[in-house]
């Protein structure tokens, strides 16, 4: 049990000073009957505050089903109860603190002490971590003068993703010749960039005979294509370039583009750098050599669920990662200058700026070297994206 607290209630308050000023008025009037009226109210609520003195005697275990999903999803709390929900004079009623606020639980009313499980359904209206419990047994007296409140049973936690948004397609790059060089080749292959000792799965067509020959150990290559596009993909996290008005919601849209960019690009095997433009945060997940999507991926995945916004923090002239990326993608709002984010795109071969703005002025379309997408919402956005940029 956590806290413990027990009070008249708002009635049992006035029902205490109904009696107390009878008790003075009619012992100053010598009224006998007023006095007698008034000492069975008082004793109506000392009654009542005893009735619910005694804390409730349960046993609480509770889990959520499931404990990860995405925004708008619903997660279900089960809570086992044992415990009388109904003694003598007074009852019992239960609310559980979802996110902050009490969420009524509806126990059988029932005097027996056997287990009973309950299930009801938690809201996910937002990203990140939504903490769930302690519950809140309160203990009311009959005619509702008093009550008896404690917390009981242990917290449980939900992490709440962005929406999947259904976008399919990679960005396409340029072949690169040597690192460092933004000269262009168009021949095929690949480059060894390390070996590693065969393990089970491996591609056999991948061995070194060179090397296992010599060491007397099986080694795999790990080669990497050239032409891979470096991807950064660039979130606008000031509060400032997103509209604020009552039923939109475009930075969650934001965020929700932002983690389809970023899965597509790992799920490619494509290097990726993640980054938002206050600074706050910086990812790098390398190219998979494997063909298995990196489990820097994951990272991106778990910091999107969490990120939110900033204020009266203007964007910065660079962020680091960003100018010597072959794909730059930046995702902002309609408050955003579109010229101010497309500079900290620098020069790559491709720089695409995504805008969630519901009443866009101007169609998308191509502005100097950069393509400008723009949507009321992160879906119809990828729909243009996978249409006009992917591959």
């Amino acid at each position: 049990m956590g806290r413990v607290w027990h009070a008249a209630t708002p009635r049992g308050r006035v029902v205490a000073a109904t009696a107390l000023a009878l008790l003075v008025g009619g012992g100053l009037a010598r009224y006998p009957v007023v006095v007698g009226l008034g000492l069975c109210l008082a004793a109506l609520v000392v009654l009542e505050l005893v009735s619910v003195l005694r804390s409730p005697t349960v046993a609480l275990h509770r889990s959520i089903d499931p404990p990860v999903v995405v925004r708008h999803e619903g997660s279900v709390s089960v809570l086992r109860f044992a415990g009388h929900r109904r003694r003598g004079l007074a009852r019992l009623e239960a609310a559980d603190l979802v996110d902050g606020r009490l969420h009524p639980v509806r126990l059988p009313d029932t005097a027996q002490a056997e287990e009973v499980e309950v299930r009801y359904e938690i809201p996910t209206p937002r990203r990140g971590l939504i903490d769930v419990g302690p519950l809140v047994l309160r203990r009311h007296g009959l005619l509702g003068l008093a009550t008896h409140a404690v917390d009981a049973g242990e917290k449980a936690s939900i992490r709440v993703l962005p929406r999947r948004v259904p976008l399919h397609r990679s960005a396409a790059g340029i072949r690169r010749a040597a690192v460092g060089t933004t000269d262009s080749i168009d021949v095929g292959g690949t480059d060894l960039v390390g070996l590693h000792e065969y393990s089970a799965g491996d591609d056999l067509r991948r061995l070194h005979w060179a090397t296992s020959a010599r060491t007397g150990t099986l080694m795999v290559r790990e080669d990497a294509d050239p032409a891979e596009p470096h991807v950064c993909v660039l979130l606008d996290d000031r509060a400032e370039a997103y509209d604020d008005e009552p039923g939109s919601e475009p930075f969650e849209d934001a965020v929700e583009l932002a983690a389809a960019l970023c899965r597509v690009t790992v799920a490619a095997g494509q290097p990726l750098r993640f980054r938002v433009t206050s600074g706050r945060y910086a990812v790098d997940v390398p190219a998979s050599t494997t063909g298995v999507p990196h489990p820097g991926g994951d990272e991106i995945a778990l910091l999107l669920a969490e990120v939110g916004t900033v204020t009266g923090r203007a964007a910065p002239q660079d962020v680091a990662g960003i100018r010597d990326a072959d794909v730059a993608v930046a995702v902002s709002g309609a408050g955003a200058g579109e010229r101010e984010v497309a500079l900290l795109l620098g020069a790559g071969h491709r720089r695409v700026l995504l805008l969630l703005d519901p009443r866009p002025f101007v169609a998308s379309g191509q502005s100097g070297d950069v393509l400008v997408l723009r949507g009321g919402g992160s879906f119809g956005l990828a729909e243009q994206w996978d249409l006009a940029v992917g591959t």
